[in-house]
This record gives structure tokens, sequence and C-alpha cells, in this order.
């Protein structure tokens, strides 16, 4: 992960997810889900914790985090 950080010039976890729910968001699809399973498998299935039970409301529908759910063992 700290591989994807340095190269997108971010300081934290969160700040890389929030950029692929922005990308998402800008109807940036392929480019969301190549973000996504960059992340180590850990980090993908953070992402979803958060998303779903950790409180933290992205913005996307069940059927987003669903097709993300799909993409952990990737």
């Amino acid at each position: 992960m700290k591989k994807l950080l340095i190269a997108y010039k971010l300081n934290s976890d969160l700040q890389y997810y929030e950029m692929i729910v922005d990308s998402f968001m800008n109807g940036q699809f392929q480019q969301a889900y190549g973000q996504f399973t960059a992340m180590p498998k850990k980090n993908r299935v953070d992402f979803i914790k958060s998303a779903t039970v950790g409180g933290w409301d992205t913005g996307l529908g069940d059927h987003k985090i669903m097709q993300l759910f799909d993409k952990i063992l990737l």
C-alpha cells in the first residue's frame, strides 16, 4: 500500500479509499476498479468493511459495493 500512496502522493489509506470513491462518482468506473484491485487484499477488505459496517457513507450504492466485493479475490 505504501507504494500506491507514494505514487499518488497521498498520506493515508483513507485518502486512497476516497480517491476510489471519487473515481466512481466522476463516472471513471474502470479507473476505480483498477485502483481497487491495485490495493493489497487486506486493504480491499478494509475498504469494503468501512463502506458497509464502518459507518463511512461513501455514496456508493449497494450494487457498486457488491461489485467491489467480488473483486476482493483478484
